[in-house]
């Protein structure tokens, strides 16, 4: 009987210490996710001189938008004669390949952008993203007249 006395005392005390220590490790596993660090994200856009030479832009970003049902393609104009050209031959656009998916999109929803091109300045095209192929934190393909540009990132 002594002894069932002294468990019955002991009782609040364990679950004093245990409740202690359940609230210690969260507040520790919520500081850890506070001060870990993030993993980088690959934002480096490969550049081709070929397509730079033919085209006279330089694609510089691959972003998923409107709530995942566009991509938008943007570009530096390098030359602008070329770019000129580039953009009046938009019937036919670089295609962009999912390199994480099946399929890609070469359908433009906004197409030409109405003025003089101007070297340094970035455009953009907008694609409809097919199928859903193209997502952020993957990287595709920009495929132009059979000159490819691959691992471009894709940001979301």
């Amino acid at each position: 009987m002594n002894s069932a006395k002294r468990m019955l005392q002991a009782r609040p005390v364990l679950v004093i210490l245990i409740g202690t220590a359940v609230l210690l490790a969260g507040i520790s596993t919520a500081a850890y996710a506070l001060i870990r660090p993030t993993p980088a994200v690959d934002t480096h856009v490969p550049q081709s001189a070929a397509l730079e030479s033919k085209l006279g832009v330089r694609f510089s970003r691959i972003a998923v938008v409107g709530d995942g049902g566009l991509v938008q393609l943007n570009f530096v104009v390098l030359d602008p004669d070329k770019a000129t050209a580039f953009e009046a031959s938009l019937a036919r656009p670089p295609q962009i390949l999912s390199e994480s998916r099946p399929g890609g999109t070469h359908r433009v929803s906004v197409m030409k952008q109405g003025h003089n091109l101007l070297a340094g300045q970035t455009y953009y095209l907008v694609y409809e993203n097919t199928k859903g192929a193209i997502v952020p934190g993957g990287h595709a393909t920009i495929l132009e007249n059979g000159i490819s540009l691959e691992h471009v990132p894709v940001l979301g």
